[in-house]
Parts: structure tokens; sequence; C-alpha cells
């Protein structure tokens, strides 16, 4: 008997949560993209080219001794310079413009 009181009470409950449900409308909605970007192997996006060149586009590891110290901790990065980046950036138009095989 009892477990036929809680098999009511909770269908009863599931049942009346949906009724007391929203109705959709655009404010649960996100708002729609405005500039739809289209991929062009001339001009790849840095994400894009992250993704043709894998960890080559990351910056480099500095010369550190702090694990020999005793105290290690994350490894810093240098960003790569400004012609480092064009030249990888170049490479990456290149793959990205010749012909899938």
């Amino acid at each position: 008997m009892r477990a036929l009181f809680i098999a009511i009470v909770t269908f009863s409950l599931t049942a009346a949560g949906q009724g007391f449900a929203q109705q959709a409308h655009s404010g649960h909605l996100p708002a729609p993209a405005s500039a739809v970007t289209t991929k062009n192997p001339a001009n790849p996006t840095h994400e894009e080219c992250k993704s043709v060149m894998g960890r080559k586009m990351d910056g480099h590891v500095l010369h550190d001794h702090s694990a020999e110290k005793g105290a290690p901790r994350p490894q810093m990065r240098h960003p790569l310079s400004k012609a480092a980046m064009d030249k990888m950036h170049g490479k990456c138009a290149t793959k990205m413009a010749e012909p899938k095989k």
C-alpha cells in the first residue's frame, strides 16, 4: 500500500511539473550568429592553422633550471615572434591550399 501511494505521488508530481513548464521563447535561445564564417584556404584563421600545424605554433619553453633547484613549477612558454608566426601562417596556408589526397 505504501509503495502504491509513493508511486501515485511520484507520478502526479512528474505530470504536474510538465504542466507548469514554460513554453519555449526567444529568451531561452542563443542569439544567432551575425556573420557566417567560411573557410578560406588562402587566409586561414589562427585556430585553423593551429589545427593544421599542431604544436609547432605553441610558444617555446624558456631555459629554466628551477627543477634542478628543487622547486619545480609549470614551464613558462615564450610566444613566437611576429616573423616566426607569419612564417607558420604561410606554411599553413600552403598546406591548406594543396588538394586533399
